[in-house]
């Protein structure tokens, strides 16, 4: 019995084609999901902004809540997105949190770019130009003015968003700081964003805990130095409650709401939030101070 060459070889031929073709397809198509998660091409938005850049730089520079600030300074994209901002027209943007979402990454990356361009390795307290601290010094474009960040955060953002979890998102370059968040912040994403980062500190003892041995709820200084912030969501005590995950925690800032608990706040601890070795900064805890400026209407 006979048979041709085509239809003897055929099954064989094509379940070798595919089988050599389809991790071929995989690979590429890894690769070219790599090539966007590690360096994106700008794209940006009606602003004239893109975040991706941003969030690239984030997931590549942050780990833990503390920067490589070295090696953000080696990337060219920083610069990228610094100019960016500079150019940014958020009037653009037509949804309040895409708006929002522009101004706190542009407050996070004012911040770390101020941090490498004046060299700070122990805190930015200790710099200061003309007597202008770190977070009065006008030094960052944005929109094409040139602001500093207590401009950035108390006119641009709280003043006009009322948004009390900014105070968990916007990071001051300080150990005591919330830990900046991995991923830049996105408009479509905010809301969960913001939720997930006051999840993150309500649930972290270095910013909320209590302590049964004297009887003491202790908190992090930011919700007592803006704690105006809270008060149009019934305060950041029952907000903290809403969000702890442990029983005994959420009973005591009960208790602490009702007034039947002690609440001390913690000192800050402003050294680097940096990978780094960090010098030791000759600046005490400050009381009357938060590291994006003085308290609120003082």
């Amino acid at each position: 019995m006979t048979h041709s060459k085509s239809s003897y070889y055929g099954p064989f031929f094509w379940l070798a084609i595919v089988s050599f073709s389809v991790p071929i397809v995989v690979a590429a198509k890894a690769f070219h999901e790599v090539q966007l998660t590690t360096k994106p091409t700008p794209h940006p938005d009606a602003s004239g902004v893109d975040h991706a850049l941003w969030d690239y730089l984030l997931k590549s520079y942050v780990e833990n809540g503390l920067v490589d600030y070295d090696g953000m300074a080696r990337d060219h994209l920083f610069r990228t997105y610094l100019r960016q901002l500079s150019e940014a027209e958020p009037e653009k943007l037509t949804t309040a949190a895409d708006q929002l979402a522009l101004f706190c990454n542009a407050y996070n990356a004012f911040v770390i770019n101020g941090v490498i361009t004046h060299k700070i390795r122990g805190s930015v307290m200790d710099f200061q130009v003309d007597d202008n601290e770190f977070f009065d010094i006008k030094e960052h474009i944005l929109r094409g003015q040139t602001i500093s960040l207590n401009h950035l955060e108390h006119e641009l953002i709280r003043k006009r968003f009322r948004e009390p979890r900014v105070h968990v998102a916007l990071v001051c370059a300080a150990k005591s700081c919330p830990a900046i968040r991995a991923e830049a912040y996105i408009g479509r994403r905010l809301g969960a964003q913001l939720q997930d980062q006051s999840i993150q500190f309500a649930n972290s003892s270095l910013y909320v805990d209590f302590e049964p041995s004297d009887a003491t709820l202790r908190l992090s200084p930011i919700l007592n130095w803006y704690g105006e912030d809270w008060d149009h969501v019934g305060g950041y005590l029952p907000w903290l409650a809403e969000r702890v995950q442990d029983a005994e925690l959420k009973q005591a800032i009960e208790r602490a709401n009702r007034g039947e608990t002690q609440v001390a706040f913690f000192d800050y601890d402003w050294s680097l939030n940096s990978q780094a070795p960090t010098a030791v900064s000759a600046t005490p805890a400050k009381k009357a101070e938060f590291g994006s400026g003085t308290i609120p209407n003082q």
